[in-house]
């Protein structure tokens, strides 16, 4: 039992009110509102020639968007441009400029062609997608080739890495036809991205022949491997016959280039063993025995460019098919400036950021 003692000192405990609190500390300013009124006049002043410049200035911090003159603030069209990009340049983890619709758009990674579902200018961004050929599976959106160039230009923290346009991929002939094998690789030189895929097949010569003929794939949207159009490494040496010595004409390394976009190309033809690769209608690939075959490989260099502007003439040339439809072809390569070889010759020689994947 406690004693009167013990619950007088209890008491005195649990009536015992708490200490006050401290006063809350006032929010800290910003470094910038530190600085006199006049000094920050000074800046605005200094800003007023650049619109885009003073209202990233004033997005900064609340009171200094209230502190700038409103008139100041107003954007022509150009201006405002000029302020996506700088907040392109500054929220590039999240965000990316779309010259489309003159907009920023989030994204997230990881990046695939699925993503280009979520915006509203899908059906621009489609039309602004390089491929090699029609029937290629590999596909690199201006979107992706942007947001490879902003992590270049901005920082490892800001868009996409350049190995998310590295995956392997296929061109598909007819059902039961060998299908070409597409490798590809990337590399960034002198600041513009640079694409070499290397093109694959493998079968007997009749089929390969008659694949080769049929035109359904190529390297770019103007040199296509069929017996019509600029390669002549793989044109049919003599008059067509079943036999399998006439069908094709042995080459190694053989080198060619597109008179109208940035790519050169090497060809190697060669007569030996080999396996034919058949993918059925249903999508299922199988190996055949080794036969004694012919074995074509292709590889494409491709100078893509900055990536900065989907109108610039070297991004332009390689995915203007829809172009070509509706005004024809551009002009053709300008080969004092860009001669034979130079691009594949750049790719061996200057390379400072590359990246091959091998499957």
């Amino acid at each position: 039992m406690l004693s009167p003692y013990d619950v007088f000192f209890l008491s005195c405990i649990f009536r015992r009110t708490p200490p006050p609190l401290p006063p809350p500390l006032p929010p800290l300013l910003p470094l910038l509102l530190n600085l006199p009124p006049e000094i920050l006049l000074l800046i605005a002043s200094q800003l007023s020639s650049s619109p885009e410049s003073l209202v990233a200035l004033s997005l900064t911090c609340k009171p200094l968007f209230y502190f700038i003159d409103r008139d100041a603030l107003k954007l022509c069209d150009q201006s405002q441009k000029h302020l996506l990009l700088l907040l392109e340049k500054d929220l590039g983890d999240r965000f990316f400029y779309c010259p489309f619709c003159q907009k920023l758009h989030r994204f997230s990674q990881p990046w695939d062609n699925v993503n280009l579902f979520r915006y509203s200018c899908q059906r621009y961004q489609y039309r602004n997608t390089f491929k090699p050929n029609n029937a290629s599976s590999y596909e690199l959106s201006y979107f992706h080739a942007r947001l490879v160039m902003n992590r270049h230009f901005y920082g490892p923290t800001k868009g996409l890495p350049l190995e998310g346009i590295v995956f392997s991929a296929t061109a598909n002939n007819e059902p039961g036809e060998p299908f070409w094998q597409e490798t590809p690789s990337a590399r960034i030189i002198d600041d513009e991205l640079f694409l070499c895929i290397t093109h694959t097949l493998e079968g007997r010569g009749t089929t390969l022949r008659d694949i080769i003929d049929s035109g359904w794939s190529g390297i770019c949207k103007h040199l296509t491997r069929d017996r019509f159009r600029s390669m002549p490494e793989l044109l049919e040496p003599g008059e067509y016959e079943s036999n399998e010595l006439l069908l094709f004409e042995d080459c190694h390394n053989g080198p060619g280039s597109c008179n109208v976009c940035l790519t050169d190309y090497t060809t190697t033809v060669e007569r030996g063993e080999v396996h034919e690769k058949i993918r059925d209608r249903f999508g299922q690939v199988s190996l055949g025995p080794l036969i004694d075959g012919w074995s074509i490989t292709i590889t494409a260099y491709h100078q893509v460019g900055q990536c900065r502007d989907p109108e610039d003439w070297k991004w332009a040339r390689f995915i203007e098919f829809y172009r070509i439809l509706c005004q024809g072809p551009f002009k053709e390569r300008y080969m004092a400036l860009h001669p034979l070889g130079a691009i594949k010759e750049r790719w061996e020689t200057e390379g400072v950021v590359s990246l091959t994947k091998e499957y």
